[in-house]
């Protein structure tokens, strides 16, 4: 007897695909303390901000949004 694998079943979606956004990221630029550094060697890191629906940069850890002050 020759044993075959079984046969994968597909499940779909319970729903439509999502629409893409309608417009691209704003951006919201550097926070006021990554500002305060001055231009430096390494690279900031991006943070996206629901509410403003964009990506602010920081040198540091920091949570908050430089727009809105939503926390990330």
């Amino acid at each position: 007897m020759s044993e075959q694998p079984e046969r994968s079943v597909v499940v779909p979606f319970p729903g439509p695909r999502p629409a893409k956004a309608p417009a691209k990221p704003r951006d919201l630029g550097l926070t006021a303390l990554s500002k305060s550094l001055g231009p430096v060697a390494i690279s900031a890191k991006g943070h996206w901000c629901d509410r403003c629906n964009g990506i602010w940069y920081s040198y540091f850890g920091e949570a908050r949004c430089p727009v809105c002050g939503g926390r990330c």
